[in-house]
């Protein structure tokens, strides 16, 4: 008894293998080898057991590009912008609150002193003015301040003491007469007057106006009285009242427009000869 050399079975009394067949006492096969490698074909490596280093390593997904910012734009020229029609705007109301009547003041211009003892300090005694009458050769139309209220220039502007109230006529008043009746026969002692429209105001801005050298200035004069004695005065240019010392009793006294100012210049400009107030005093 004996076992197979090419399956390792215990053989029986037969002449093959019982269990692959084999003939009893053939030559054991020769070990086996790989087939040859076909033409053209790769040799295989032989099996071996996985590295670590032959594990697949983990992909990550690459992140999604990060959108484009958008530059905003700046603010402040729209603010800027929004600034200048605001203050458009409001130039454009306070010219028109003014009715043209809106420049700075013009420089002023020196005067000449005057003749017969002018001068602007204001004398003692009780001003005969306010009780008198007046009448003058042309007034102008009336117009509205700049605050909208409406102004006159009739002649009994020049007899009430208020310096931004006043007479005017249109145009050049050289030559007219002004005639002012006194409340009574009067020795008069000082004889004044304020020589041009002295007001002021401000505009939406706050700048001030100045009316005085925007109308006609009255540069000189000549008073007249009932005995036919004339004096004359040179006016300065100031808004105070201009006095002149004289000696003479009269009940009306007449004031002659010798010399008138060219009208002033820029948008304050008025062809207008204005005088803001008279005054008398008895001695």
């Amino acid at each position: 008894m004996g076992t197979c050399v090419s399956c390792g079975h215990e053989l029986g009394g037969g002449r093959f293998c019982t269990s692959c067949g084999r003939p009893v006492g053939a030559p054991p096969p020769p070990p086996s080898t790989p087939p040859p490698p076909q033409a053209g074909q790769v040799p295989q490596p032989a099996p071996r057991y996985p590295l670590f280093a032959d594990e697949s390593e983990p992909t990550y997904d690459a992140p999604p590009p990060s959108p484009p910012r958008r530059r905003r734009r700046p603010v402040w020229p729209a603010a800027v912008a929004a600034a200048a029609l605001v203050l458009a705007v409001g130039v454009l109301a306070g010219i028109a609150a003014l009715s043209g009547d809106d420049d700075p003041p013009p420089a002023a211009t020196p005067g000449s002193t005057g003749h017969g003892h002018s001068s602007s300090a204001t004398p003692s005694g009780a001003d005969l003015a306010t009780g008198s009458t007046v009448s003058v050769p042309a007034t102008a139309p009336p117009n509205q301040d700049v605050t909208g209220r409406p102004t006159t220039y009739d002649g009994d502007n020049m007899l009430d003491g208020v310096p931004e109230t006043c007479w005017r006529m249109p145009g050049d008043g050289t030559g007219e007469e002004i005639t002012v009746t006194l409340p009574q026969e009067t020795r008069l002692r000082r004889v004044g007057l304020i020589n041009g429209y002295a007001k002021t105001a401000r505009d939406a801005q706050g700048n001030e106006l100045d009316w005085y050298h925007g109308n006609r200035r009255v540069l000189s004069v000549e008073w007249v009285f009932d005995d036919g004695t004339t004096e004359q005065q040179d006016l300065s240019d100031t808004r105070a009242v201009q006095w002149l010392d004289v000696d003479v009793t009269t009940t009306t006294v007449v004031l002659r427009l010798v010399t008138v100012s060219p009208p002033g210049t820029g948008r304050a400009a008025r062809d207008y000869t204005a005088i803001s107030d008279l005054s008398f005093v008895a001695g």
